[in-house]
């Protein structure tokens, strides 16, 4: 039955995960009210959701299957309302634990799915909470450690959108249609015909595919009206981090406009040509198409960019790191100089990235996402409110600052060179305290996208950009525009420095457990993750 309902989820992607050999444009599957990415609408009634495979679409493909309202899912869109009543039931049908994390939701630990709680092959769990959020694009994957990068490239994610006024005052704004005019666009790169078998450089810089589904689709097209259209991006690749720009057919910049990111709608708007996209990183942005030309096709593409894997090391290849089973006990160290480490990262340019074996597609190489056929032309007046939303910050004044360095060192990634411990939290900050953490990256490493549970934060400063990332800056505090609002991932690129701000309050009567680690999923498995506990 799972089976059925996996294959009747994804009828409308268009074969995702079979043969490469039909090279034709295929028109952009976008999610309706069933089937894969359905959008389904608890509305406070309870939901149960199966976590099984999917034999139908590949060797090692999973999916979440759903039933609600007569309607068939499959990695279902949930779509909450702000101050909801979630109730959710985990079904696990694998051979293998697994829990969902609910990525960017303020939830207590019970609910958080951090992997401190696993669901064994054949048993459920329940899930309960209300809906803290404001409205967003957020997404629920899975967090088993040592099987998160495996679970979540096998497909096992989907999107969570949480609606409050905001969202509804913005529609009515701008005569916005979700699956018309309001299209989410879920990334994932793959190898096609392929399970996931990462090879030893895979875990050290990141499991890379060689082609780019969106939605479920392998080079696709949408026919497209001169009006406004709204895009809500999420970065769901393994490790790939994306340059995301608009173009002419001709390579001409077409610009667009910054609406929200990680937490929600910004407090305005901003005018951008270029944003980078790390995984697990969510963007909202407004296409404003009313001057192009019947026939015009634009491009949604990811442009050329250095990677900076092991930037400035010529070292030969090191050893791989231990795997989540053959893990070796953490350092319990405090953060040290990278040369008194003595282990470089192995050696890989940014021009041949023969660190992965996704050569045909290293990263940082551009290619074509996504085309825009401009189609018919239609009246459309509306203007971009210049006040999107209110949005709370974090004030530093006072706020006590923690320090974290990342680090490859005796053959892992590693956060202040220490390791992942179940149970173990280095971390620990006291209820309701306002912290600013400042994460350094070495010159030596590669960019990490730091991801924090159970909190939003807001950055507060970039320092020592490189300078391809410096050029982006839109303020004094050498932020991008990605970086303004609210966010709960923020990529710190070799050599940079990345100030966040977090407000530590929570409604929970006893002390909760989160994490804080490395969103590129190899990483994560391979030990970047710390515990952190707030009283």
């Amino acid at each position: 039955m799972l089976q059925a309902l996996a294959a009747i989820g994804w009828a409308a992607a268009t074969d995702s995960f079979g043969s490469t050999s039909d090279a034709r444009a295929q028109r952009l599957y976008i999610p309706g009210n069933a089937g894969y990415l359905g959008r389904l609408a608890p509305r406070g009634t309870a939901l149960t959701l199966t976590a099984g495979a999917s034999a139908a679409h590949g060797q090692g493909a999973l999916r979440v299957a759903a039933r609600h309202g007569g309607r068939q899912y499959s990695n279902p869109t949930l779509v909450l309302q702000q101050g909801e009543r979630a109730r959710i039931t985990l079904v696990n049908a694998l051979d293998e634990p697994t829990i969902v994390h609910w990525h960017g939701l303020a939830v207590d630990t019970r609910n958080d799915g951090n992997g401190s709680i696993l669901v064994a092959p054949g048993e459920r769990f329940d899930y309960d909470f209300p809906v803290r959020n404001r409205g967003g694009m957020y997404w629920y994957h899975p967090h088993p450690h040592g099987r998160t990068a495996a679970q979540t490239y096998g497909g096992l994610f989907g999107v969570l959108m949480v609606e409050d006024d905001d969202e509804r005052a913005l529609r009515s704004a701008l005569d916005l249609a979700v699956g018309i005019t309001e299209i989410p666009l879920v990334l994932q790169d793959r190898r096609p015909g392929t399970a996931y078998a990462p090879s030893a450089a895979d875990m050290i810089h990141g499991f890379l595919g060689e082609e780019m589904r969106v939605n479920g689709t392998r080079q696709p097209y949408v026919d497209v009206a001169t009006r406004l259209y709204r895009f809500r991006i999420l970065n769901a690749c393994n490790a790939r981090t994306l340059s995301l720009a608009f173009r002419t057919t001709s390579g001409a910049s077409f610009p667009f406009t910054l609406i929200g990111n990680d937490g929600g709608l910004l407090a305005s708007p901003v005018p951008c040509t270029q944003a980078f996209l790390a995984t697990a990183e969510r963007i909202d942005v407004l296409l404003d198409l009313r001057d192009a030309v019947i026939g015009d096709t634009l491009r949604l593409e990811t442009l050329a960019f250095d990677p900076m894997h092991a930037e400035g090391v010529t070292a030969t290849a090191a050893t791989a790191p231990a795997t989540a089973s053959t893990a070796a006990p953490a350092t319990t160290g405090t953060a040290v100089d990278h040369a008194a480490m003595g282990h470089a990262m192995p050696a890989a340019t940014a021009t041949t990235a023969p660190h992965n074996d996704a050569a045909s597609w290293p990263e940082g190489a551009p290619r074509a996402l996504l085309d825009l056929r401009v189609r018919s032309r239609v009246a459309y007046r509306r203007q971009v409110p210049q006040s999107l939303s209110t949005v709370s910050t974090t004030d530093p004044t006072n706020a006590s600052e923690r320090a974290f360095r990342l680090g490859f060192a005796k053959g892992r990634w590693r956060i202040n060179d220490r390791v992942f411990e179940m149970g173990v939290t280095p971390i620990e900050v006291a209820r309701g305290a306002a912290e600013t953490w400042l994460i350094r990256n070495y010159h030596s490493s590669m960019p990490h996208a730091m991801h924090l549970h159970g909190f939003q934060f807001t950055v507060l400063a970039r320092e020592t950009s490189p300078e391809a990332i410096a050029a982006l800056a839109v303020d004094a505090q050498g932020r991008l525009a990605t970086d303004l609002g609210r966010k709960d991932t923020v990529l710190v690129w070799p050599g940079e420095s990345v100030r966040i701000g977090i407000d530590f309050r929570h409604p929970y009567p006893d002390a909760q457990t989160y994490m804080f680690h490395c969103h590129n999923l190899e990483h994560e498995d391979g030990g970047m993750m710390l515990g952190v506990s707030v009283g």
